[in-house]
């Protein structure tokens, strides 16, 4: 095929205003102008409707919370849009030392890079930079990475957040990278297993960056959890900080009060207790009791078993009437603690709600149909809650669920529903629920 000099002129015009515009979003990673006129170029000139579709959703989920009707419908219509799988061809070419192996989308573009060799990377960084919007690390070096060398590296100033799972990390180490000049733009650090001492973590809550925090995420570490409780203890202002993750520490009812007490807790967004299975019953009444829950809107409390005696101490304190999403999912809750919530005036803020692999059963199914309480809910998720026909059908004819833009009721342990049940659930819901098989 023989291509006209007019057409070609055209067609090079057009790769060069591609490229440049790349350029610029690498460039300026935290603009979002320059993805949204991308995503507009790739989709009239190359047809490329998906991508561009894909940009334009994460650019506005980057500002929606967890709650929000906007991250709602996305994780029932187009859950894609939230990890980018499908855009895992658009990934670009990196060098040998980096990967791509745990990649992360946001706004539309690839921002977390794997490093495998954290000495490799400070010296050849600026070649990534060049080939995508990178603003988050995830270091997982096979060694003991140098901390300093990355305190001194002054590209760290582009870098947003920071992820380490090894490392075992101490003051000396965590002071330098907290203390350093080159740090001034981290917002978010996450640790897991092994990667930093509980002197560390102490260290970590008095250096310059830790006020200036938006996340912090301690996932599974293997410091014992009074420990991590003494060491958040070194943060006297909570600062900026609004999501915290406690997630999977053995959090134990022992070490409730001190914790909950704690400056950090008060002023929080989000906080995620879950996989504390430990925390109990005396856990919860001590976070509702604590005065930590002013302000949260973002609850996560699966795995933690929190009892009758928990749920209720939540639901009546004042506290909760704040709270927008909760996860109680996986703690052996039925119908007395799922009414509770129902009769609970603090939960009409409520718009997601998970009591996913509860034994809820057709009992708290009803409660929850018949609830005025729930009349703001945006999303419900009652996937292997042990309901049957009759649960399903007053879900359908609830006066109440009108609002509902996803409702899961999917389930690997129990038979599927009946027709009937399924007429109704989609007659009312349509695309919005998910019977699952």
């Amino acid at each position: 095929m023989v291509v006209e000099p007019e057409h070609a002129d055209h067609e090079g015009l057009m790769i060069r205003q591609q490229d440049a515009l790349y350029r610029a979003i690498c460039a300026e990673p935290d603009e979002d102008t320059p993805r949204l006129v991308y995503a507009d170029l790739i989709e009239e000139e190359d047809g490329d409707c998906g991508r561009a579709a894909f940009i334009r959703a994460q650019v506005a989920l980057a500002n929606a919370t967890e709650y929000d009707p906007i991250s709602v419908s996305a994780r029932q219509l187009d859950p894609d849009a939230f990890h980018g799988w499908s855009m895992a061809h658009t990934l670009p070419k990196l060098p040998s030392e980096f990967g791509w192996h745990k990649f992360e989308f946001r706004r539309g573009f690839p921002w977390k890079v794997a490093v495998q060799s954290l000495a490799a990377f400070v010296g050849d960084a600026a070649k990534v930079f060049e080939v995508a919007p990178i603003q988050a690390l995830d270091v997982n070096t096979h060694d003991r990475p140098n901390l300093s060398v990355l305190a001194k590296w002054q590209h760290l100033s582009r870098i947003r957040r920071l992820e380490f799972s090894h490392g075992w990390f101490g003051a000396h180490a965590i002071t330098q990278l907290g203390d350093s000049p080159n740090a001034k733009g981290l917002v978010e650090l996450a640790f897991e297993h092994e990667s930093i001492t509980a002197e560390g973590l102490e260290a970590l809550a008095m250096t310059d960056v830790f006020p200036k925090l938006e996340s912090l995420e301690l996932r599974a570490n293997e410091v014992a959890p009074p420990l991590i409780v003494d060491a958040l203890a070194a943060a006297r202002k909570p600062g900026t900080l609004g999501r915290l993750s406690l997630a999977n520490n053995a959090l134990a009812e022992a070490d409730a009060d001190h914790l909950f007490s704690l400056p950090i807790m008060h002023g929080l967004q989000s906080l995620d207790l879950s996989d504390n299975k430990r925390l109990g019953v005396e856990g919860t009444q001590a976070l509702a009791a604590s005065g930590a829950l002013r302000g949260l809107r973002v609850l996560r409390l699966s795995n933690t078993l929190p009892g009758v005696p928990g749920v209720r101490a939540l639901t009546e304190t004042g506290g909760f009437s704040g709270v927008r999403f909760l996860d109680l999912s996986e703690n052996r809750l039925g119908p007395v603690a799922v009414k509770l919530i129902a009769e609970s005036g603090a939960a009409r803020g409520l718009r997601v709600l998970n009591l996913a692999t509860n034994p809820v059963g057709d009992a708290g199914a009803s409660a929850i149909a018949n609830s005025r309480v729930f009349s703001g809910l945006l999303e419900l998720n009652l996937g292997d809650a042990e309901l049957t026909d009759a649960g399903a059908v007053a879900l359908a004819e609830s006066p109440y669920l009108g609002n509902l833009l996803r409702l899961n009721l999917a389930t690997q342990t129990n038979r599927p529903f009946g027709e009937s049940a399924r007429k109704a659930l989609t007659e009312r819901f349509g695309k919005r629920v998910t019977c699952g098989t």
